[in-house]
């Protein structure tokens, strides 16, 4: 998975379910990866929303299992 890949949510939020979006920025640290995807249409809402030290800047913050790749980038 990198940045510009076209993804679909596959995990249990019922928020995003079948939502396609593209990976904006790849963070990874100690094994764990963290994928921040925009969605559009959907900024500010979900775990996009302000609170928990989330910011609205339309990066929703998702685990590389929620994800599947539709379309990768070159």
């Amino acid at each position: 998975m990198q940045v510009g890949d076209l993804v679909e949510y596959v995990g249990h939020a019922t928020f995003y379910m079948g939502r396609v979006g593209v990976v904006a920025q790849i963070f990874e640290s100690h094994g764990d990866m963290t994928i921040q995807v925009h969605y559009p249409g959907i900024e500010g809402k979900g775990r996009d929303a302000r609170g928990l030290g989330q910011v609205e800047d339309g990066l929703h913050p998702m685990a590389r299992e929620e994800l599947k790749v539709v379309n990768a980038s070159r």
